[in-house]
């Protein structure tokens, strides 16, 4: 399926509003994706028009070595590199091992490896070769990730481009790897300023675009920016030989796999022909100008911050830092009591989703944060609200109380009652004695008396009002100091 292959409902490709990358728009259903590997995909593969490195290693002969010998010396050699020289073990998860090529080779360097393959017949071939290739999606192995030790690193190579949601298969690996594990990710350099060079000079629409394989679009930058915000730092990003420099010298090869083929082996023979370092070298600099054939990202999980006091369970709650599964409920929660809270106007998800990881994310992996938040769990492990400190001056020992539960409760007194005051115990508990605070201050709206008497009752005293200060009018400012809440 070409770029020209048109239909009025051909879906569009956007820049996702959240994470940066492009995507199509809208994604392709499951049926549409199995209606396309069922009856399309294994002819484009045969043809050239897809996976052409796989088509070559099937074809099996002089052309299978060929292409096998390159891979090894160059992209498998620099992955092995990459792991030995910062992983801090030899447990690797190859995700979408296909027939095992990659898998075998680390096994013959050392490499404790497994593989997981959503296709049992290429899972079948790589366990004929002897290897722990398990048919299975990254889905079916989070299950029972409880089971698995941890990975010190993970691959993911031409993956990413694949799956409808590349953010949750980014956070599913970052659970299944070991403190400051790694991740290497392959994916195609797409909208990158030489293809978009040899667009203009060809009169061609973009060629890149394979609809409803290829459902993400990523380069370098988006690539990079999407694993930060994930929770991962970068290690090494490299870009491999830029394939469109032959457009723009002439060596039309779209839609010509003669062409193709042998611009495919002018590649090969100058890879192989350099020294490992310099090659490496030269493939971090193409990278640096965005450019090559495909981005080659070496990631490694961030650490987050351990703070004293959390996790904790008392008084029938679970406080622990803010968890991304608990945003969603959340905004619902925010949005519902928009009232009550110096919000100006609801939240959409994609404002949610971006707060957590510019903001949340970001101050859990620092030492001395603007604010730390928590997700507050039932005796049933169950979300009913959050809160914890905000505007903290570390300084000063001072920071601001932020609480909030499902609106639900809040309408209960006496569920209101236990939420409330509980929290309120636990977090000057935590803010004097774990987190070494000197004073604690709120500013709540003065219409909001059970709230206010509370406050009160759990030992904050008031300060201050603020006249007309809020839309809704005036606002009542409180304050506990760690020497009365010590008495």
């Amino acid at each position: 399926m070409s770029a020209r292959d048109s239909t009025s409902t051909r879906p569009q490709v956007i820049v996702d509003p959240t994470y940066g990358y492009r995507r199509l728009d809208p994604l392709p259903t499951e049926s549409e994706f199995e209606r396309f590997y069922q009856s399309e995909y294994y002819d484009l593969l045969r043809r050239g028009g897809r996976a052409p490195e796989l088509r070559r290693l099937l074809a099996g002969g002089e052309e299978a070595e060929r292409e096998r010998a390159w891979l090894r010396e160059t992209l498998y050699d620099d992955i092995t590199t990459g792991l030995r020289e910062n992983a801090g073990g030899t447990r690797v998860l190859d995700i979408g091992c296909g027939q095992g090529e990659l898998l075998q080779w680390l096994v013959e360097h050392g490499f404790e490896a497994d593989g997981i393959e959503p296709s049992d017949d290429a899972a079948a071939l790589a366990r004929e070769r002897g290897l722990n290739a398990k048919t299975a999606t990254l889905e079916e192995l989070l299950e029972e990730s409880g089971t698995l030790p941890a990975y010190d690193a993970a691959l993911l190579l031409n993956v990413l481009e694949h799956v409808p949601d590349p953010v949750g298969m980014l956070e599913g690996i970052r659970s299944l790897l070991a403190p400051r594990g790694l991740l290497y990710i392959r994916v195609p350099n797409d909208f990158n300023p030489l293809q978009a060079a040899a667009q203009r000079k060809l009169d061609a629409d973009p060629w890149w675009i394979a609809v409803p394989d290829h459902v993400n679009y990523f380069d370098v930058e988006s690539l990079s920016a999407v694993t930060r915000r994930v929770g991962f730092e970068p290690v090494d990003v490299q870009a491999d030989f830029p394939m469109e420099l032959f457009l723009l010298m002439g060596l039309e090869y779209v839609g010509n796999p003669e062409l193709g083929a042998v611009c495919h082996g002018y590649r090969v023979e100058a890879e192989r022909s350099m020294d490992s370092q310099a090659r490496r070298r030269l493939f971090r600099a193409f990278a640096a100008g965005g450019v090559g054939r495909n981005t080659r990202l070496l990631v490694r999980k961030a650490t987050e911050h351990e703070w004293p006091g959390l996790p904790v369970r008392r008084d029938g709650y679970r406080y622990e830092p803010l968890r991304r599964v608990d945003i969603e409920p959340l905004r619902r929660f925010r949005n519902e009591q928009v009232d009550v809270l110096r919000q100006a106007e609801p939240i959409s998800p994609e404002q949610q989703q971006r707060w957590f990881d510019d903001v949340v994310v970001a101050a859990q992996r620092e030492a001395r944060p603007p604010m730390i938040l928590v997700s507050i769990l039932d005796d049933a492990g169950r979300f009913v609200g959050y809160g914890g400190l905000t505007n903290v001056d570390w300084a000063a020992g001072r920071a601001e109380v932020s609480f909030l539960v499902d609106p639900e409760r809040a309408a209960d007194p006496d569920r209101y009652r236990g939420d409330m005051t509980s929290f309120m115990r636990f977090v000057a508990d935590w803010a004097f004695q774990d987190l070494g605070l000197n004073r604690l201050f709120t500013e709540t709206y003065a219409f909001r008396d059970f709230h206010v008497e509370l406050l009160e009752q759990t030992g904050f005293v008031r300060e201050g009002r603020l006249r007309q200060h809020v839309t809704n009018g005036d606002s009542l400012l409180h304050g506990l100091l760690a020497e009365d809440w010590r008495r």
